[in-house]
């Protein structure tokens, strides 16, 4: 199969909004090329690349993805003049291209991600490594939410939870979770194609007790008694109308941990958040995103 290649060049301080505008647009996986891997493109520029089936139009594609790059700089981000070109690549030469510019990288104090074609030493004791293959669809795991979102769960979990892990993509937090104590994880995802990649990197990784299935949102998950901690690492525009469907879903004085939020729509997330019983306790960023750390304050009727 040839894949289509969407490259946009923007300023490299723009490389995660620009990612985003691409996976909104549909993309199956993202690659950014800066001075920091090695690509050879000027100081402070980037080339972010999304990847779309060979049956998806291009010009209407350029079309939507050029005004909405071009739109970010009234949220204050500088994407220069962010070029939009295109070209092609077949399976084979993406995979290899993955391999090439995927590496193990700590995430956290404890936390490292590995690609599964790689095996490394600890680098210090109680060193969590996580085993991923990113595929072509699902990321590396080192994108700032997954950070975030991880270095939250480090913080948090104290052991013996059950946990649920709303659109799950790779699995990373579901694993993260469980290698780190948690009693048992249910991680869903809408795509099945992502089910499937995270049931692959679950299998690479010594845990037992995750589940996942397709669900979009909270549609498939049992009702069958209250979570102690939730994860949501998606977009603003899945995690508002996920909000009001969590209630009675995690414990009183549960957790929610929070990510994929631009700084825009940090201040609608929280006000979602408060509005449907939740108090948020914490907040971090990282670059342009936000995670939050929430607590349910209270059943709502």
């Amino acid at each position: 199969m040839e894949w289509q290649k969407l490259n946009v060049q923007t300023n490299s301080s723009a490389n995660d909004v620009v990612s985003n505008v691409l996976m909104e647009a549909g993309a199956e996986g993202i690659q950014i090329n800066d001075q920091s891997t090695g690509a050879h493109v000027a100081a402070n520029e980037a080339i972010v690349t999304g990847f779309y089936p060979e049956s998806v139009r291009m010009p209407e594609l350029i079309s939507t993805v050029t005004a909405r790059v071009q739109g970010l700089t009234e949220f204050g981000f500088d994407t220069a003049e962010a070029t939009v070109t295109t070209d092609s690549i077949d399976d084979a030469a993406w995979a290899t291209a993955w391999e090439k510019y995927y590496h193990p990288v700590r995430l956290t104090r404890y936390l490292t991600v590995v690609p599964n074609w790689e095996r490394i030493a600890p680098a210090q004791a109680g060193e969590i490594q996580l085993i991923l293959d990113p595929g072509k669809a699902f990321g590396t795991g080192t994108h700032p939410s997954t950070r975030l979102t991880l270095g939250f769960l480090e913080q948090t979990i104290r052991g013996g939870e059950r946990v649920l892990d709303v659109g799950t993509g790779s699995g990373i937090l579901a694993v993260a979770a469980m290698r780190m104590g948690a009693k048992s994880v249910l991680a869903t995802d809408l795509e099945d194609d992502a089910v499937v990649s995270a049931r692959k990197n679950i299998a690479l990784n010594p845990v037992d007790n995750i589940t996942v299935i397709q669900s979009n949102l909270m549609t498939n998950v049992p009702a069958d008694g209250q979570y102690d901690m939730i994860l949501a690492n998606m977009l603003p525009v899945a995690l508002v109308p996920l909000i009001p469907q969590l209630r009675g879903r995690l414990a009183t004085g549960g957790t929610f941990l929070l990510a994929g939020i631009i700084k825009a729509k940090a201040q609608l997330i929280t006000d979602t958040l408060v509005a449907n019983g939740f108090a948020v306790a914490e907040v971090h960023e990282l670059g342009d995103w936000v995670a939050l750390r929430a607590i349910n304050a209270a059943e709502v009727d």
